[in-house]
């Protein structure tokens, strides 16, 4: 039986195989439709650069094994010499991000341009401190306008001394700002009205002996009713300012913390919490002193507003020249301020769009600050780079270039940032031939402990060797 069903089954297959081969053969399968490819822009890679196995090579060093480094040279006109695979991520920029500020208040005010401090003698009977924002404003400075108002006639005031901060709009203090940074002195708030750079000194006693308690002396200039809270102790002799002190803006409470070196009487700076009371005090003492009276009645008087004298700051590319040399954050941020003030607009909207204006077309630009201070602040290396050319190239670009700090022998003009972990570096670099490249090195990540400028300096010296020689 098993055999008689083995043959039908053969039987069969050799009558279907017949019946295909007389209708014409196996039928064919009709094809699936084909699927359109996406339409892909074909990858347009640069050419070989001289300078790429230079830098590959020093960022191949183990102290940047974990670190995260971005570099960038441009032409002038803008094109691509050179970009690291993090050329275009964005960094930290830390003070390299004033740039974006100085070059922006530069172009947008003009080399002309200076902050106006105003004692203002007003309809209600109060005279009026009116503030601009002017971050320089001094204690000798009020001592003039109060020779000048007296000059000018004032004897009596019906009203009180006043401050008007009314010109920032913002929180003196961004929301960004580490709580460590705010009471020390690089990390004052910016007001609409500064005085003595909104910066203090406190001076300590230090004990016998290493642990001892330091005792606190004094600290000059705060308002009258400031509360000291002192936890400093004496640290080996030799050992520097190691106070961290604490405040809030518009604050009576100052905490300190930390060591000072054992030895004579030793100063730390840190922030005035309220600039406008201690420059109100201040005023108000000298017009005193000089023969005004006040009633403190706030009879209004006749009259309009009454400009009795007028305080001017230096010039803008003085104001710059001294931010970049020492990378003054309250500068920075109060032309920060000043940017957004005049514009009508959201400080970081201000400074973008200007930048927008001027063909920059950023990506992953996170703009906080006016100074580097926040951490949060973030830009790529190639937009860094794009912004400082923008500014060398503007109607001011040579008093920007030369605001800039000199190293390599002149060679190199630059804005450097720093913070814990973080290295930057923007500026030109000018060849043998009298080329110049713009550059922009960013590091984040890095070992806080690093000795990082001597391998930024030998970098860009082979960079410039690199590039005289075109090889």
């Amino acid at each position: 039986m098993k055999h008689l069903f083995v043959a039908l089954l053969l039987l069969s297959g050799w009558i279907v195989a017949g019946w295909i081969i007389w209708q014409g053969g196996i039928p064919k399968v009709p094809e699936p439709p084909a699927i359109a490819s996406p339409s892909v822009s074909p990858v347009i890679l640069p050419k070989a650069s001289p300078f790429s196995a230079v830098f590959d090579a020093w960022v191949a060093r183990p102290e940047f094994k974990s670190a995260l480094v971005g570099l960038v040279l441009l032409d002038a006109d803008g094109e691509v010499v050179f970009s690291s695979p993090l050329g275009e991520t964005a960094l930290c920029p830390a003070s390299t991000l004033k740039t974006l500020t100085t070059g922006a208040a530069l172009g947008e005010f003009g080399p002309e341009f200076r902050f106006e401090t105003r004692l203002v003698h007003r309809p209600d009977g109060n005279l009026a401190l009116v503030g601009s924002g002017d971050p320089a404003l001094s204690l000798a400075d009020l001592e003039r306008l109060t020779a000048d108002a007296v000059k000018a006639g004032l004897k009596d005031v019906t009203g009180d001394l006043v401050a008007d901060v009314s010109v920032f709009t913002a929180p003196p203090v961004n929301d960004h700002w580490n709580w460590g940074d705010i009471g020390n002195a690089y990390g004052a708030g910016a007001f609409g009205l500064n005085v003595e750079h909104n910066r203090m000194s406190a001076r300590f006693q230090p004990g016998a002996k290493t642990g001892d308690p330091a005792k606190f002396i004094e600290g000059f200039p705060v308002s009258a009713d400031t509360r000291w809270e002192n936890d400093v102790t004496t640290g080996p002799a030799g050992s520097g300012d190691g106070v961290a002190i604490y405040s809030s803006p518009g604050g009576r409470v100052i905490s300190m913390h930390g060591t000072v070196p054992q030895g004579p009487a030793f100063s730390v700076g840190g922030a005035i919490p309220d600039p406008p009371a201690v420059a109100v005090e201040a005023l108000r003492s000298a017009l005193e002193q000089a023969g005004v009276k006040f009633s403190g009645k706030a009879v209004p008087r006749k009259g309009e507003a009454t400009v009795l004298a007028t305080h001017r700051s230096a010039p803008l590319p003085e104001i710059i020249d001294h931010l970049h040399k020492v990378s003054d954050n309250l500068e920075a941020q109060c032309l920060f301020l000043t940017l957004g003030n005049r514009a009508g607009k959201n400080s970081s909207t201000a400074v973008r769009e200007y930048w927008e204006k001027a063909g920059v077309a950023f990506e992953g630009l996170r703009l906080i600050d006016g100074s580097g201070l926040a951490r949060a602040n973030m830009i790529r290396p190639l937009d860094l780079a794009r912004v400082n050319l923008a500014a060398r190239s503007g109607p001011h670009g040579d008093l920007y270039f030369q605001s800039l700090n000199p190293s390599l022998a002149g060679n190199v003009r630059a804005k450097l940032g720093s913070m814990s972990g973080v290295k930057t570096d923007v500026g030109f670099l000018r060849l043998k031939n009298g080329k110049e490249l713009t550059f922009a090195l960013m590091a984040n990540g890095l070992d806080p402990a690093l000795s990082f400028w001597p391998l930024r300096a030998e970098l860009l010296e082979v960079l410039r060797r690199v590039g005289e020689s075109g090889k």
